[in-house]
């Protein structure tokens, strides 16, 4: 007689395969966002009010001065070229693990994976950014605001737990807590370089008019440097390629949007600083201790002193905004190497209801929030030491990732010319993916010769270091790569088959 509860016999009510645990769920969540969604999750990533305030001055001061409104168009131009070969690419993949993915389809498993291994140590450095400077900003706004004195560490911890509590709700709660941040960015952006538009008037045009003539002034490619990082984020449409809804057109449609607003967002702020103040005084300015305050200033003049106050807290909601999409994208990828067997298969156990990354979220805010603590114990600057330095990695780690996704795509889309579902032309798969290899190439060249104004440490030690930690993961993650290989044990991500 077979045993109770096998395909033999019936099943028992105290035992068999009735009672059986049900296994642990893997999924992520389908057809969760649309277009709009997909675009606010991308653009909250790139942190349009904190990234103005903070970011515009450097390219302003210590880049080509009022040239700075050409530098975001310039940047935005190239990773325009770069979504080309990128989202044609998404037409025919949907992979939490997007490089990794992607770079395996088009350039091998072993270099896909040691691309994967960049993007996981890239998105979770950048949590560490993201997490020591919402510490920060939180600690300085709160007291200006409220005169609360709370330490930038303590903030980041329970700010931890806040962020991972968000993540675990489920990509939908979260694109709706980043969708109506976004919207009340954009609006302070956008009233204020309205605001000046309409007060200056015809002056607009003769302080922008010496931009052309600027670029090749100063440090232009500081100033390229700068703007780079200010788009940092918005290639994350493609991790959510399988929360997505239909995501064959979705990830294209989200990927152009954020780059085209991204670059407007930008274009405009620093246009209206440099404009409300005057190039003379934009550049001087810029060139200040306090030059983060600036922002808040044009704010606070053109708009009233309760915009001002207003724009405090805004700022305090973009940096958490950024920090939760940071910690989403890092722990998709923890996800994506946990289901493919890189990782422990833990990590690929998502929220039996949410389908959320639950054990990758865990792991990436417990990381997150150990990092945290140590900088603290060893006091290190949230802002010029923990956040500049990590900020400076994650730019290397995916600036490195946009160069071997662009050659991924050139070899893929070529490849694949003529097939059924690959209709493209040769700007789609020649002429934009090889100019996106050589200008994104000549701008990691830009990023390593100026890691030092991004890192904002002055030893070349330390510095030559940094810029060689991320060639040094890729590499490791390559030879690990390889011994699977040479055991049959490296999956293909294709292999692992997604229904959206």
């Amino acid at each position: 007689m077979p045993p109770l509860g096998s395909a033999g016999g019936p099943a028992g009510p105290s035992g068999g395969a009735r009672n059986a645990p049900a296994a642990p769920s893997t999924e992520l969540k389908r057809d969760a966002l649309g277009a709009p969604s997909l675009v606010f999750v991308a653009l909250a990533a790139v942190a349009p009010l904190s990234a103005c305030a903070a970011n515009i001055p450097l390219v302003i001061g210590h880049g080509n001065g009022i040239a700075a409104p050409l530098d975001f168009a310039l940047v935005g131009a190239v990773l325009l070229l770069f979504s080309v070969g990128f989202t044609a690419m998404s037409r025919h993949m949907a992979n939490a693990g997007a490089f990794y993915a992607y770079v395996s389809e088009g350039l091998g498993r072993r270099m896909g994976a040691a691309a994967g291994y960049v993007a996981l140590f890239s998105y979770n450095v950048l949590t560490v950014c993201t997490s020591a400077m919402g510490g920060y900003i939180l600690s300085n706004n709160l007291a200006m605001e409220l005169g609360l004195e709370i330490p930038w560490w303590a903030i980041s911890l329970l700010g931890w737990a806040v962020i991972w509590g968000l993540g675990a709700l489920g990509i939908e709660a979260g694109a709706r807590f980043l969708s109506v941040t976004l919207v009340l960015e954009l609006a302070v952006i956008a009233a204020v370089a309205g605001a000046v538009l309409v007060q200056e008037g015809p002056a607009v045009l003769g302080a922008l008019s010496g931009a052309p003539a600027a670029v090749l002034h100063g440090s232009p490619g500081l100033g390229l440097v700068f703007a780079f990082a200010c788009f940092l984020g918005f290639e994350a449409t493609a991790d959510y390629g399988e929360e997505a809804r239909d995501p064959a057109r979705t990830v294209p449609l989200a990927t152009y949007a954020a780059v085209v607003l991204v670059g407007l967002v930008f274009v405009s702020a620093a246009s209206a600083m440099v404009a409300a103040l005057g190039p003379e005084e934009a550049v001087r300015a810029s060139q200040l201790e306090n030059a983060g305050t600036i922002l808040h200033g044009i704010v606070a003049a053109r708009l009233g002193e309760g915009v001002g106050h207003a724009y405090n807290w805004l700022y305090m909601v973009s940096s958490v905004a950024c920090w939760l999409s940071a910690h989403n994208a890092a722990s998709r990828y923890l996800y994506a190497f946990g289901r493919a067997g890189l990782l422990p298969a833990a990590l690929a156990r998502t929220h039996a209801r949410r389908k959320s990354p639950l054990v990758a979220g865990v792991v990436q805010a417990a990381l997150g929030a150990l990092v945290a603590g140590v900088c603290a114990a060893a006091g290190l600057s949230p802002y010029a030491q923990t956040g500049a330095v990590a900020s400076a990695l994650a730019c290397v780690g995916i600036m490195l990732l946009e160069v071997l996704l662009s050659a991924a795509a050139f070899a893929y889309l070529r490849r694949h010319r003529g097939e059924p579902g690959f209709a493209a032309g040769a700007f789609t798969t020649t002429v934009a993916p090889a100019l996106s290899v050589v200008l994104l190439g000549a701008m990691s060249v830009l990023v390593l010769s100026n890691l030092s104004a991004l890192t904002e440490q002055d030893s070349l030690v330390l510095n030559v270091a940094l810029g060689l930690l991320v060639p040094v993961v890729a590499v490791v993650g390559y030879v690990l790569a390889r011994r699977r290989d040479m055991r049959g044990e490296l999956p293909d991500p294709a292999t692992i088959r997604v229904d959206s």
